[in-house]
């Protein structure tokens, strides 16, 4: 009889012991999981990856409805969240969507910047994750960035004999826009029609202008510009030491191979002058042509950080 006391008694203590560590384990939360990044870029401006740069990350508990930005150091391919994040606990998803360089959020989900040239503008694809699928280094779950504005070189090609003699002196790009408005739920950039010059190059007095070298002048450096939009070039050149027998071109429309300069794209933008120091010159002529992404002599597009070759200081 006392043995069966002593079991039932060590059967109700068991039973209670698995009761109490039961509702234990399930009243004790699981610790957070931090939420890791991974990124990259599509294409090539003067640098092709990350070094330790200043990015942001606009978030939202839905697709396209941002109500909050995070900020990030993106570092080759990964970004560190300052300060860290956490997926949320009930296993719902947060919806990301990377942008550069950092900028306040609008209530309405956009980015307003201003433009001089310089400037270079990444913007990544929408990804979600959550605890049962986070984001990975690999697949569809990286923020890849990738140039929004238009990306222009320019070359002056030189015809006849006045080659020796000619120098350029400035050149101009007009119809930059000032300030452009980035809506991330769509990633379309738009602008008002006010515009603002850009100097190409710009000699000095006491210089004499840039040399064509066999008839052909490379500009050093490029620009960066809104997509879709109409250009002219102002040009000088010197004929001799006397300024007032320099050259002016004023309005010299730039033409787009395919209609348009496309955002993410890089272009040449070729001036043809044909023998401008002849009785009756024949018009300028500018052109576009694509070109593949380089590294180029100014810091236009420069990702702090880095170079224009491409290597971290």
């Amino acid at each position: 009889m006392m043995n069966r006391k002593i079991q039932y008694i060590y059967s109700i203590g068991l039973l209670l012991f698995l009761l109490v560590s039961s509702c234990s384990k399930r009243d004790t939360p699981a610790d957070p999981v931090a939420i890791r990044l991974y990124t990259g870029i599509l294409t090539r401006s003067a640098v092709d990856v990350f070094h330790a740069t200043p990015v942001c990350i606009a978030c939202g508990i839905s697709s396209g409805a941002y109500t909050q930005t995070w900020e990030g150091i993106a570092t080759a391919d990964e970004i560190t969240l300052t300060p860290v994040r956490y997926y949320p606990e009930d296993g719902s998803g947060v919806y990301l969507r990377g942008y550069y360089p950092p900028a306040p959020m609008s209530a309405d989900g956009t980015l307003s910047y201003t433009l001089t040239g310089d400037e270079d503008l990444l913007l990544s694809d929408e990804q979600n994750g959550s605890l049962s699928s986070p984001f990975t280094p690999a697949g569809n779950k990286q923020l890849i960035y990738g140039h929004l504005l238009t990306k222009l070189s320019f070359i002056i090609h030189l015809e006849g004999d006045d080659v020796p003699s000619l120098r350029v002196r400035s050149l101009q790009l007009n119809g930059l826009a000032g300030q452009v408005t980035l809506t991330l739920t769509t990633g379309s950039l738009s602008y008002g029609e006010s515009t603002v010059p850009v100097t190409i190059h710009s000699t000095p007095d006491d210089s004499e202008g840039l040399p064509f070298v066999e008839g052909v002048l490379q500009l050093p450096g490029y620009v960066l510009v809104q997509p879709q939009a109409e250009f002219t070039l102002d040009m000088v050149l010197s004929v001799d030491d006397d300024r007032s027998h320099d050259l002016a071109y004023h309005d010299l429309a730039v033409s787009f191979e395919g209609g348009g300069g496309e955002g993410g794209a890089a272009y040449t933008v070729k001036v043809e002058l044909p023998s401008p120091t002849q009785a009756d010159p024949l018009p300028v002529k500018v052109t576009t042509t694509v070109v593949s992404w380089q590294a180029g002599d100014s810091g236009s597009g420069h990702i702090p950080g880095w170079d224009t070759s491409g290597d971290a200081k």
